[in-house]
């Protein structure tokens, strides 16, 4: 099974994958992580504290290091590295603009960061870019105001055990 969970940062998509990955046993890549530990990232971008890469780049190497595995999960806000796989579930996390701005202070993200994700999250960016690249059948929206973590992971898990069942 091919999941894919994405979000803005701080929506909750690792903690999420870690949790989904135990229970149903999939290999997870936190694409970010990824990017890191294989070394595909071309220089960091210090006003925004991010690395910047060449997508074409990390697709292929992404595709390639997944060409004979059919089970794995992975957590990305930057959709377009992965928009040629053919996930079976999509999950878009999204969560209140104040809920989000808290989490983004604790992990000391600077202002300017701070910003761009608030406003990527107000606009739904990362939603609308899964919906252009991927079919809206396999997309599930997943708004978190209101659900505590072990909720989240229930809901996620009740519909992924539907899938496995049909």
């Amino acid at each position: 099974m091919k999941i894919l969970i994405s979000g803005t940062p701080g929506v909750g998509k690792t903690t999420l994958s870690k949790k989904i990955k135990e229970q149903f046993y999939l290999k997870h890549i936190e694409l970010s992580e990824f990017i890191i530990e294989k070394d595909l990232y071309t220089s960091y971008n210090k006003g925004l504290d991010t690395l910047e890469f060449k997508a074409n780049k990390v697709r292929k190497y992404l595709q390639d290091y997944l060409k004979n595995d059919d089970n794995f999960i992975i957590d990305t806000h930057t959709v377009d590295i992965v928009k040629k796989i053919n996930f079976d579930l999509i999950f878009v996390l999204r969560i209140s603009s104040d809920i989000l701005y808290k989490r983004l202070l604790e992990r000391k993200y600077n202002q300017s960061k701070i910003t761009e994700n608030i406003e990527a999250e107000i606009f739904g960016i990362v939603e609308e870019r899964v919906y252009e690249y991927f079919n809206d059948e396999s997309v599930y929206i997943v708004i978190l105001d209101e659900l505590c973590e072990e909720d989240l992971c229930n809901k996620v898990s009740s519909i992924i055990n539907t899938y496995i069942n049909k």
